[in-house]
């Protein structure tokens, strides 16, 4: 069975590329689970798309595992949803993004933290809402360890990662039976850990990888040494890479630049975890009302940042506005309410008029590049903006509930709806490839 290979399915194009991702029960293999890593930005970080991701595909394919995580709580932007995590000690975070990430140590990788700690008894623990039958750890390990105390359910042990050079180390670890629970423990020496998984001996596994803030470029601060063990010891069957937001929302957005960044880190990822499947998705509609980004293309813009005020809806079925400064537009006449004004309704409300609302230009710049540079390397791209509604969609799903009112982020009805358009998709590429 293989994918569509005309040049776009609805917002898909290249679903020829995704062709041996096993997304049906007979293309699963039986011996191991399948691995879909989601590596991206605030989007990816919060799980609200890939949380609804990985339960429509265990709902249909099996449960494989949480997957590969980033071990303890480095951010408050990082979810880790159907896991809850402790922390006892003092340990410290290193990021891909944020304060002093750019520093080479400790090393980073396709988690996009790692977590430190010098102190003995300092632990980190997990609860995972389904049992799971092996956890894995990644740390940097050297001449002077670290030792570490396992615990699984009821089993300790403890793990010796003392080597002679300093380098990463993923290991496997099969529980004795079936456990909801794990617990790394600090013996002695210096634990760098880099990621941690889960995993079950079938079905499918969704990695949710995500730094708030970051973009593609910042991933080229990983290591690849601590990237290429992450992927061995728990091999990719798909990628996706989910950025563009941020570089949307940059101050100055230069396309030549996205597009030489894609070709580095796709080649990257091909060196480091084998001719894998790759799914490049764009960045969603997303709205501001900063002024300085209303021409934050270098070389300026195809067209003029979209006005969005003709996207609020002022029907009483939709969220409230008050206090969050969008101006209503009024059909009849073409203009502006005035300021203030009250709808009628079940709970009338008064609006306030504030800056404009528009898209970012840089927003659909980042998406045509991404497109273009997909198809030059055969790999897959997903339109997500323009499968959301296109320009100002941002708006009306905020209106809906299913964005945040900062018109980027998505609420978990939110997430779901992108999870089952993204699914659709690739089913109806997979639907139309075998007819």
């Amino acid at each position: 069975m293989t994918l569509a290979a005309a040049p776009c399915l609805a917002a898909l194009c290249g679903a020829e590329f995704l062709a041996g991702v096993p997304l049906t029960a007979a293309q699963m293999p039986t011996s191991r689970p399948v691995h879909i890593v989601q590596i991206g930005d605030s989007h990816t970080a919060g799980d609200a798309i890939t949380s609804a991701l990985r339960d429509t595909l265990q709902a249909r394919l099996g449960n494989g595992g949480r997957g590969l995580m980033p071990a303890g709580r480095p951010h408050a932007g990082v979810r880790t949803r159907g896991v809850a995590v402790a922390v006892s000690g003092p340990w410290s975070s290193r990021g891909l993004f944020g304060s002093n990430a750019a520093d080479a140590w400790p090393p980073r990788g396709i988690t996009g933290y790692t977590v430190s700690s010098r102190s003995p008894g300092a632990a980190l623990s997990l609860t995972a809402d389904s049992a799971f039958t092996a956890f894995g750890v990644c740390v940097a390990a050297g001449p002077t360890g670290p030792r570490l105390s396992l615990t699984l359910g009821a089993d300790t042990q403890e793990l010796d990662f003392t080597a002679e050079t300093d380098g990463p180390q993923c290991r496997r670890f099969v529980a004795p039976v079936a456990t909801g629970s794990a617990r790394l423990e600090l013996v002695a020496g210096e634990a760098i850990v880099t990621g941690w998984w889960l995993e079950r001996p079938q079905g499918v596994i969704v990695s949710n990888l995500g730094v708030p803030g970051s973009q593609l470029q910042f991933l080229g601060r990983a290591d690849d040494a601590t990237m290429a063990a992450q992927f061995q010891a728990l091999p990719a069957d798909l990628v996706i890479l989910a950025f563009g937001t941020n570089e949307g929302f940059a101050p100055f957005f230069d396309a030549a630049r996205l597009e030489s960044q894609i070709r580095e880190q796709v080649a990257r990822i091909r060196r480091l975890a084998g001719l894998v499947p790759i799914l490049l998705i764009g960045p969603p509609d997303a709205a501001s009302r900063n002024t300085q980004l209303r021409n934050n293309v270098v070389g300026g813009a195809t067209g003029a940042a979209p006005d969005c005020n003709r996207s609020v809806l002022s029907t009483p079925s939709r969220l409230p506005v008050d206090g969050l400064d969008i101006p209503l537009w009024i059909d009849e006449g073409g203009a502006l309410a005035p300021d203030p004004v009250t709808l009628s309704g079940p709970m009338p409300r008064a609006v306030r008029r504030g800056l404009p609302l528009f898209n970012p230009p840089a927003l659909a710049a980042a998406s045509d590049a991404q497109r273009r540079v997909a198809a030059e390397l055969g790999i897959a791209f997903w339109d997500w903006r323009a499968r959301q509604g296109g320009a100002c969609a941002a708006v009306r799903w905020m209106q809906t509930g299913l964005m945040g009112p900062d018109f980027i982020h998505y609420s978990p009805a939110g997430g779901a709806e992108v999870a089952r358009l993204l699914l659709a998709d690739l089913d109806a590429a997979r639907e139309a490839g075998a007819r």
